[in-house]
């Protein structure tokens, strides 16, 4: 049982990174250079998405941009918790996921494979990692299992 509950924080501590480190890069780009993000549109299974993008997504995107990061913050957050507050977030992480395998990460290769290793294959692992989770119990934060870690490890040397 401690293996699993250790995998489980372990999973956490390589998700989690992603979300609280992610808004970042977002503000940053949205704020400096929103121009960045315009190959977004291109790479999407949906055609219809597209048109969407350039002529509603773009001429706002800082302000999604803005929003995407307030979200990365939230999802980080809900994943570092406890109890059902760790199965929201990870509700909305792969979500968010499935909706970047959609959209695609910008890379417009002609190449099926090309196409699907670039924009598709980074969101599904990331998926696959996540869903064991969702039979997991989260009755400590991460912060705090990872202050438990260091516990022990002074403990030890003691």
């Amino acid at each position: 049982m401690e293996v699993v509950s250790k995998m489980k924080n372990i999973i956490r501590l390589l998700v989690v990174p992603w979300y609280l480190f992610g808004w970042m890069i977002h503000v940053y780009l949205g704020i400096f250079s929103p121009g960045i993000y315009q190959n977004f549109g291109a790479s999407a299974l949906i055609p219809a998405y597209t048109a969407f993008w350039n002529s509603f997504v773009m001429p706002n995107i800082t302000v999604f941009a803005l929003l995407l990061a307030a979200f990365e913050i939230a999802v980080g957050c809900l994943l570092s918790s406890t109890g059902k507050w760790v199965k929201i977030g990870l509700v909305f992480s792969v979500v968010f996921s499935l909706f970047l395998i959609q959209m695609g990460l910008s890379d417009t290769s002609p190449d099926l494979w090309t196409n699907f290793a670039r924009n598709r294959l980074a969101n599904i692992l990331f998926i696959g990692l996540q869903l064991p989770l969702f039979w997991c119990t989260f009755d400590k934060s991460l912060p705090r299992v990872i202050k438990g870690w260091f516990s022990k490890k002074a403990a030890q040397r003691s």
